[in-house]
């Protein structure tokens, strides 16, 4: 009774092993295809991380241009100024000169 359990337990060992056997190639398919996936993602990983570096510097390049730009902005306005404060001194010449010009007519 004990040969015959034994003999039956072999025989489901060897099956048992023969479909693992079986098996195998696709585990190893299986983690083949797992480390082609796995070394995509470090790549697209890598490839993210220059895309943030070079979005880095654009918004630094940006940062540094709005900042030109506001300095320019505020010279332009500055200048404006200046150009109303001429303008008005001229006018005021002018209607000195205009008066100078009256009075010669006049006289």
């Amino acid at each position: 009774a004990g040969l015959a359990a034994g003999a039956a337990g072999f025989a489901a060992g060897v099956t048992g092993f023969a479909a693992g056997v079986a098996g195998f190639p696709t585990g190893v398919a299986g983690f083949a295809a797992g480390l082609a996936g796995f070394a995509t993602g470090v790549a697209g990983f890598a490839a993210g991380v220059t895309d943030f570096s070079a979005g880095v510097a654009d918004f630094s390049a940006g940062v540094v241009g709005f900042a030109a730009g506001a300095a320019g902005f505020a010279a332009g306005v500055t200048d404006f100024s200046a150009g109303v404060t001429d303008f008005s001194a001229g006018v005021a010449s002018f209607a000195a000169g205009v008066a100078v010009f009256a009075a010669g007519v006049t006289g």
